[in-house]
């Protein structure tokens, strides 16, 4: 199959090679540039936990010079991936929810003691680990790391070869990126639409209006591989 994968780099790069392992056609075309924002100084007297719904705040954490007051603490993912990205970067106790916001809240609400959870999240945030949180009595401190601004425009080639149906599926990992998705294939009118295959319904609402949004048992990548390739 010629997939077209857009979600941001790096991410958009890894599973475009694992694509390729798979024996399709990968072509990377990532619809949000990642700008790390990072606050100098993270203020974690109180802090006792840490939480992530992203890969890419994993990146920023990895970076930052207050890591090692963190490595230690129990670190709180949303999915496998997210989880062993931070095992990597050097959090030593890792426990991954598996699924979306709500469930890592509920895996924070059955393992976290007292004091206070740093969230590190993006601008945009698609679910409401925060509110979970809050209505759960678990005081939640959201610190922004990073935020996502989208492209104006497709690669170089992906018009022409949406407009000669020449890509058979597009895989959506979140709303934010199916948002910009929506825009350029508005503005490129294909006759025909790809598969567009999202991470979760929640993730492919933006492209409902266009056609057919097919989404993953699960909200995670073997998942959404699955999904796509069942025909294949």
């Amino acid at each position: 199959m010629r997939v077209l994968v857009t979600r941001p780099e790096p991410f958009c790069a890894a599973t475009a090679r694992r694509l390729r392992m798979m024996g399709h056609v990968a072509l990377e075309a990532p619809l949000l540039t990642v700008v790390q924002t990072p606050p100098e100084q993270m203020e974690l007297d109180v802090v006792t936990a840490v939480a992530v719904t992203s890969g890419q705040a994993v990146e920023v954490l990895a970076r930052h010079p207050q890591l090692r007051q963190l490595a230690g603490l129990p670190f709180y993912a949303v999915g496998a991936r997210t989880a062993a990205a931070a095992r990597q970067a050097g959090f030593r106790q890792v426990l991954s929810a598996d699924g979306d916001s709500s469930d890592l809240a509920a895996l924070i609400r059955i393992s976290h003691g007292n004091g206070v959870v740093l969230y590190g999240a993006g601008r945009d945030r698609a679910g409401d680990l925060e509110g979970h949180l809050r209505r759960s009595g678990i005081f939640c401190q959201v610190v922004e790391l990073y935020r996502t601004d989208p492209v104006s425009d497709w690669p170089e080639g992906v018009d022409a070869m949406l407009k000669a149906q020449e890509i058979d599926a597009i895989l959506v990992y979140s709303a934010r990126t199916a948002e910009v998705c929506a825009t350029l294939l508005q503005r490129t009118a294909p006759r025909v639409l790809p598969r567009i295959i999202a991470l979760s319904a929640k993730a492919g609402a933006p492209l409902s209006a266009l056609g057919p949004v097919e989404w993953a048992a699960t909200p995670d990548e073997p998942a959404l591989f699955a999904r796509a390739f069942t025909c294949c």
